[in-house]
């Protein structure tokens, strides 16, 4: 697995790790989908508000709702990472049957090369707000990605996923270009 160099946070998960399976079947989106939930490291510190609720002056009159709100949208943008991750993972099925584990983030400090060159076509009102460096356990060996989280507008988020290996940008290409 790559080193960290970046000066950012550091997130061995430990307890946290999360285990998922390399294939999103039906049954496993069934039972547990609802339980996932980003790890504490995930976004830590990002200001995940829509500027619908900051119209509103009253919003802080319910900081407990402001809260869950801001942990559903922290899960669902790690959600929506995981299953990009597991679009490259299927690909190895045949070499590892295994469930994948998350087992290491770490919080990035700017953007990197390749993130900045695939930014340039984004509309002008996506930003990016964090990047994190994923390392994943594929039956021993060490798979790491780059998700990126995004603003879009004054409403909208969501994520990227570029994996770092050259072999693995092949098979995720490979699965985008199957239409499968």
């Amino acid at each position: 697995m790559a080193e960290a160099s970046a000066s950012g946070s550091y997130g061995d998960l430990g307890g946290e790790s999360v285990e998922f399976p390399g294939f999103r079947s039906e049954k496993w989106i069934k039972a547990e989908f609802d339980k996932l939930r980003a790890p504490e490291c995930v976004l830590e510190g990002c200001d995940l508000q829509p500027e619908y609720m900051t119209a509103y002056p009253t919003v802080g009159l319910y900081p407990g709702k402001v809260r869950q709100v801001r942990d559903q949208m922290k899960s669902a943008l790690f959600r929506q990472a995981l299953f990009k991750i597991q679009n490259v993972e299927v690909t190895y099925m045949d070499e590892c049957r295994d469930a994948r584990v998350l087992r290491r983030i770490v919080q990035g400090e700017g953007s990197s090369l390749a993130g900045r060159l695939l930014d340039m076509r984004n509309p002008k009102d996506v930003h990016l707000i964090r990047e994190e460096l994923w390392s994943v356990d594929r039956c021993g060996v060490g798979a790491d990605y780059n998700v990126r989280y995004y603003k879009e507008g004054g409403d909208g988020f969501s994520s990227s996923v570029l994996p770092m290996s050259f072999m693995d940008r092949y098979r995720a290409l490979r699965f985008y270009l199957s239409g499968d």
